[in-house]
């Protein structure tokens, strides 16, 4: 049960979790390797269109996570396929209300199709960031969401929690281990980070699970507000070493989960 600010966590996930970005194919264009990455990953965002995704992607994606038993939310990115969703786009608040309302439903409707439960909503790419202080955007964004009755992923401490909780949105903290923040803990996303191993990935889950504290991209150490509760983990499905990464968070995190939660 949700308590009334719809901004803990601790109703809503009981341990530590993975997310990765999947179904951002389109047309002839693959995408990640989306059926490898399944039995590694609690919960698959969905891309709806805007960045990648096309209806016949969706309604695969949703297939596929339903055969794996992996819960389901919906990833919509600012509809810009060319730029993968990474590059600004200035929206009014009409526009991002109306193309969050969009996307969401779009996805949602395979999901009803399929018998699946829609998890979660998490914005993608530079639509994600820019609501961390963007309040125009956030605000328009998170009353789109209001509307589902769904939690959303979100990084504590910024925008994206008060948002949640000015619209009774349930919220569950996010943290990253494959991008980087910097030294004052802002998420610079993938084209300001620096390339992460194996290695650094397992160690950033591992103290991110542990004490709260990531590397940032100049190595210092920075809290990023999930210590002492359950939160989930996002990775990334488009890198070249994805299915390395993952598996090394997923170690990490099932470590973690076994000695802090009592849960594999």
């Amino acid at each position: 049960m949700v308590n009334s600010t719809g901004s803990s966590s601790q109703t809503l996930i009981d341990k530590v979790e993975i997310n990765v970005d999947c179904g951002e194919a389109f047309g002839s264009w693959e995408g990640g390797p989306d059926e490898a990455l399944m039995p590694l990953i609690d919960a698959a965002n969905v891309a709806c269109g805007g960045h990648a995704g096309d209806p016949v992607i969706m309604r695969r994606t949703v297939a596929l996570a339903k055969r794996y038993g992996v819960k389901v939310g919906a990833h919509p990115g600012f509809p810009d396929k060319a730029g993968f969703g990474r590059r600004v786009l200035v929206m009014s608040a009409e526009q991002a209300y109306a193309e969050m309302l969009y996307q969401v439903g779009s996805l949602k409707v395979f999901l009803d199709e399929a018998g699946v439960p829609l998890n979660h909503i998490k914005p993608h790419g530079m639509w994600y960031i820019m609501m961390q202080d963007n309040e125009e955007l956030n605000d328009a964004s998170m009353r789109a969401i209001s509307h589902f009755k769904v939690p959303v992923y979100g990084m504590p401490n910024t925008l994206h929690e008060s948002g949640a909780k000015k619209y009774g949105i349930p919220f569950i903290p996010e943290a990253f281990v494959d991008v980087n923040y910097d030294n004052k803990g802002v998420l610079l996303g993938v084209p300001g980070s620096r390339k992460m191993t194996t290695d650094d990935i397992y160690q950033a889950a591992a103290s991110l699970a542990k004490k709260g504290l990531v590397p940032a991209v100049d190595y210092s150490l920075v809290d990023v507000g999930v210590k002492g509760q359950p939160f989930t983990i996002c990775l990334h499905s488009d890198f070249k070493t994805c299915k390395e990464n993952i598996a090394a968070a997923r170690k990490a995190v099932d470590e973690v989960n076994n000695e802090l939660y009592n849960s594999p």
